[in-house]
C-alpha cells in the first residue's frame, strides 16, 4: 500500500515486520515474481518495467527463496547454469561450466569441485551454491529471504561473512529475517513494514531489539 523503498550501491537493508506484513509481496514484486499495481520502479535513477523473472534477472536482481531450488540429483556446475546451459559445438560446454562455477563458488568462499552433487551437501553449503549461481548472471541486488532459517549457527556466521564480503565488493543486499539479532549484526539500514505499509526506517545506533519491535507492532 504506497510502500516506498530505496536501496543504496552496497547496501544491506533489512526487511522486517510481523507475518503478513508485505515484506514477501514486495520482494516477489521486485523480482518479478509478481506484478504492482501501480508506481515505479528506478535503477540508477532510470525507470524500468518487470514483468518477468527473466527481466529481473537482466536488470541484475536476484531472489533466494526460503525453499532451495537446487535440483538434488545434479552436480553443482550443472545447478549453478540449469536451463541456461552454454553450447560449444552444438553440444553442453562443460569444461566452461566448471570454470565458471570455480570462479563463482570462490567468491562465496566454497571450496567444492562443481562436479560435487548437490545432495552431499550441507543445507548451509547448498545456501551458497544458491548465492554463487545468483552471482552468475552478475546479480547487483541480492534478496535474501529468511535464508538462515535451515542454517546452524556456524553455519550461518559464514553465511554472514560471505554478506559482508559481497557488500564490500559494491553487491546490494536486502535481507528478510524475523531474527532480529542477526538484523542488529548485519544491516546498514532497517526498513519496517506493518500491514502492508512504511512503518519506519531505522540505520545505525537506532537498529536496536527494541525500537524494531516498536515499529513492527505499533506499540513498545
Amino acid at each position: 500500500d504506497r510502500v516506498d523503498m530505496q536501496l543504496g550501491h552496497g547496501e544491506i537493508l533489512a526487511v522486517v515486520g510481523e507475518n503478513g506484513a508485505g515484506k514477501s509481496t514486495l520482494m516477489k514484486i521486485l523480482a518479478g515474481v509478481q506484478s504492482a499495481d501501480s508506481g515505479e520502479l528506478s535503477i540508477d535513477g532510470r525507470s524500468v518495467q518487470v514483468a518477468s523473472v527473466q527481466q529481473a534477472r537482466d536488470l541484475g536482481i536476484s531472489l533466494i527463496h526460503q525453499e532451495l531450488n537446487l535440483s538434488d540429483n545434479l552436480d553443482v556446475g550443472a545447478n549453478i547454469f540449469l536451463g541456461r546451459e552454454p553450447v560449444r559445438w552444438g553440444l553442453i560446454d562443460k569444461p566452461r561450466i566448471h570454470q565458471e562455477s570455480c570462479r563463482v563458488l570462490a567468491l562465496v568462499g566454497l571450496d567444492i569441485s562443481p562436479g560435487t552433487i548437490a545432495s552431499e551437501l550441507s543445507i548451509g553449503r547448498q545456501q551458497l551454491v544458491e548465492i554463487a549461481k545468483a552471482l552468475s548472471v552478475n546479480s547487483r541486488i541480492l534478496i535474501m529471504d529468511e535464508p538462515t532459517s535451515s542454517l546452524s549457527q556456524g553455519e550461518a556466521t559464514r553465511l554472514f561473512e560471505v554478506i559482508r564480503n559481497l557488500k564490500s565488493q559494491g553487491v546490494s543486499i536486502i535481507y528478510i529475517s524475523h531474527r532480529l539479532s542477526e538484523v542488529s549484526q548485519l544491516a546498514d539500514r532497517v526498513m519496517v513494514l506493518r500491514d502492508g505499509q512504511n512503518a519506519g526506517d531505522l540505520e545505525g545506533t537506532d537498529i536496536t531489539h527494541d525500537k524494531m519491535v516498536q515499529s513492527m507492532v505499533g506499540r513498545e
